[in-house]
């Protein structure tokens, strides 16, 4: 996947927050609320939808408006038809996306048009936690603007100003990083600036480090001196019961298929 660690980093799931913080831990939205200036309580302990949760959502009436940016839900969502049916009842979807057209477009009743990576700066992380800055290096076309460059505007118009008054991209990374500072994904030493001179680096690369201990070519395996990022350092395990298969193959459908995955084609 282009950059799944990293946004797990960020937070870009409906449970997290940045720093791999949850918004069910009391400590971590006030850590957020206090570096944001937000007041007391703004953010919700309440986990946000799962992606199926929102097509369920739009069945329901409970979900008033669909934001989706850099997927295909009308192509990767299981049970594809249903999922087509529920993107139909829809109040109000916005789309924003790099590709025209695609399946999901034909749902949306705003398209923002977004650049892709050759367009835009960003930052990745990979498997091995090692972090490369991706550099613009073509013109964007047309209206087409970078993700974050769309969330910041809405973020002001919206009354934040302070909080998103980014001109740059690597404004947004330096952001992030301060918010990694002494969390297991501490990346406080890294910048958009170090990242172009010294190349690729895996963290943890805390701001903490001396010069001389920055940078590391051999990759670290984590873990290895058994101090663990829980409350008294030790490893915790969990029990999986298997639930089997949702739809097991019968007499009339008798065959599973799996896709696999190759690295030029993943998900959408």
């Amino acid at each position: 996947q282009p950059n799944a660690m990293g946004g797990r980093e960020a937070g870009g799931l409906s449970h997290l927050l940045p720093g791999y913080r949850s918004v069910t831990n009391p400590g971590h939205r006030a850590e957020l609320e206090t570096f944001w200036q937000l007041p007391t309580g703004s953010i919700s302990s309440n986990p946000g939808l799962t992606a199926w949760e929102m097509i369920t959502g739009l069945e329901t009436g409970n979900l008033g408006m669909l934001w989706v940016a850099a997927t295909n839900p009308a192509v990767s969502m299981p049970d594809i038809e249903r999922t087509k049916a529920a993107l139909r009842q829809s109040p109000f979807t916005v789309y924003q996306e790099c590709y025209y057209p695609t399946e999901m477009a034909d749902y949306a009743h705003v398209l923002l048009p977004t650049t892709q990576w050759s367009e835009k700066t960003g930052v990745m992380t990979n498997s091995e936690r090692r972090v490369t800055l991706c550099p613009q290096f073509r013109v964007a076309p047309g209206e087409a603007r970078s993700d974050w460059e769309i969330f910041a505007e809405v973020g002001r118009r919206l009354g934040y100003r302070k909080q998103f008054a980014f001109n740059y991209a690597a404004e947004v990374y330096a952001e992030f990083v301060r918010l990694t500072r002494d969390r297991p994904c501490d990346q406080s030493g890294l910048s958009h600036t170090y990242l172009r001179e010294m190349g690729a680096t895996q963290w943890p690369f805390s701001s903490k480090a001396e010069p001389t201990q920055q940078k590391v070519e051999k990759a670290k395996r984590l873990y290895t001196d058994l101090k663990f990022h829980t409350p008294d350092g030790r490893a915790r395990f969990s029990l999986v019961y298997s639930r089997g298969l949702a739809e097991p193959p019968d007499d009339n459908y008798p065959f599973v298929l799996t896709t696999g995955r190759l690295y030029g084609h993943w998900h959408t």
